[in-house]
């Protein structure tokens, strides 16, 4: 069984794009769209999309729920580090991956702000739910979304691009007609080479972004764990 973490970091403003892109994919593996779980231990932010009940609203109410016990309690308490709330919650959040799994064919996806899960609180819950896995002799794996195998991808690009990636250019904008399902399940740690006539780059990158409603891979400068 696989349950997937994930950091919203990018998507405040447009997570219904975030959650078709999944959709997508999820489908595509052969499973109905996934139910999403907030790990945080408070609903406010900046990100207009993930303030309270919004998000719960674009993925609708049966995808959704709210667990604040898995949450950071040092956030609250302004102590630093991290303090999960009730790590005895993790067995209720296995408990929901195994229904859902079981009676609605969908995987998990437990999230937080956090954009990388190396210094985030959701790494911490990974290893709670693995060790409560191990503890019913469940095969788990949890991984960060979208998991799967790291991949070469080849894009022809023109020169002006190249030089542009080459010169600190963050995000490698896709065609307009891109596959959504194929870059969307791009695995963190996939590497890009670009080609043109006369110029060439190679970046590492993860699942596709948006910026300004335009579809990009990002680079990706240093290689971030992306699996626990």
């Amino acid at each position: 069984m696989t349950i997937f973490s994930w950091g919203y970091c990018g998507w405040g403003h447009c997570a219904d794009r975030f959650v078709n892109v999944v959709d997508r994919v999820e489908v595509s593996r052969g499973f109905k769209p996934p139910f999403f779980v907030d790990i945080r231990i408070q609903r406010a932010g900046r990100e207009v999309n993930f303030n309270g009940d919004t998000f719960r609203d674009i993925v609708g109410a049966t995808r959704y729920k709210w667990m604040k016990k898995l949450g950071n309690a040092a956030v609250v308490h302004h102590t630093g580090g991290i303090q999960i709330k009730d790590p005895q919650e993790a067995k209720a959040l296995l408990g929901l991956a195994i229904d859902e799994s079981k009676k609605h064919n969908r995987r998990v996806i437990f999230y937080c702000a956090c954009e990388f899960p190396y210094k985030c609180h959701r790494h911490i819950v990974a290893d709670l739910l693995r060790k409560e896995a191990k503890k019913r002799k469940i095969s788990l794996e949890v991984v960060e979304w979208p998991g799967g195998k790291v991949q070469h991808v080849k894009e022809k690009a023109t020169d002006d691009m190249i030089r542009k990636m080459k010169k600190g250019q963050r995000n490698y904008p896709l065609p307009q007609n891109a596959n959504l399902k194929k870059y969307g399940s791009l695995a963190w740690g996939s590497t890009v080479e670009l080609s043109s006539g006369s110029e060439k780059f190679k970046f590492i990158t993860g699942p596709i972004q948006s910026v300004n409603h335009r579809w990009t891979l990002p680079e990706v400068r240093k290689l971030h764990r992306y699996h626990y």
